[in-house]
């Protein structure tokens, strides 16, 4: 909980430089430099926008959806949801650090980043979206909780992709395994797949992402 709120904070007061790896874990050489490069061109992509399709598990409950999910520097999110629960809906993050909501009717509200509103139904808030965040939770689990992790080079979706493999030990957490994919060329993610033992609770797919394009400051405003 109190982790989204900081990364939230780190977005408002905006984004460090990026920093080596030293920590040693259950992983090779391979996957200590695919995350200093992963770092590195996130660093450089100033604005992106993509296309998400998610579907989650939680029980019996099931969720999918399609949204739109922009980004700007050095703090501004954007989240439209344009198939599914919620349709019509967008919530983003401003330039002032607040979040802000809209239904679909219209109605406009200030959202706190506990809010159930901004989740999915595993508890995840739309700022957990942005590839910086990901990152974050990744470099957690490998570097800092010691999760064993091993890279391979595959195709994925007709293009080659980093297809990276982390075995979850996390008391607090009840993934077991998460794999995520992402473009060889440029370092954006491409699918992601998390198991609770032997069932499947999240996959995600990105697809059409434009990276380092034009986004008028308007469009994080509501």
């Amino acid at each position: 909980m109190f982790k989204k709120i900081i990364i939230a904070a780190m977005l408002v007061f905006g984004l460090s430089q990026p920093a080596a790896y030293c920590a040693d874990g259950p992983f090779d050489g391979k996957v200590k430099v695919f995350l200093n490069n992963l770092e590195d061109a996130i660093y450089k992509m100033d604005t992106y926008k993509c296309k998400m399709f998610s579907e989650n598990w939680k029980g019996k409950k099931h969720e999918y959806k399609i949204t739109e999910f922009y980004f700007k520097k050095p703090n501004l999110l954007r989240m439209d949801v344009i198939l599914g629960d919620k349709k019509g809906s967008v919530v983003l993050l401003n330039k002032d650090g607040k979040i802000r909501g809209k239904n679909s009717m219209g109605l406009r509200k200030t959202l706190k980043p506990t809010d159930d509103r901004i989740k999915n139904i595993r508890g995840a808030a739309f700022m957990q979206s942005n590839l910086l965040d990901m990152l974050d939770r990744l470099k957690a689990h490998i570097l800092e909780r010691g999760c064993k992790a091993t890279l391979t080079e595959e195709e994925c979706m007709k293009r080659p992709s980093y297809h990276l493999h982390v075995e979850h030990k996390d008391a607090d957490d009840p993934v077991t395994l998460e794999e995520v994919w992402y473009d060889k060329n440029t370092y954006f993610v491409m699918k992601k797949i998390k198991y609770e033992g032997n069932t499947k609770v999240t996959d995600i797919v990105w697809e059409n992402p434009e990276i380092n394009i034009p986004l008028d400051d308007s469009l994080f405003v509501q």
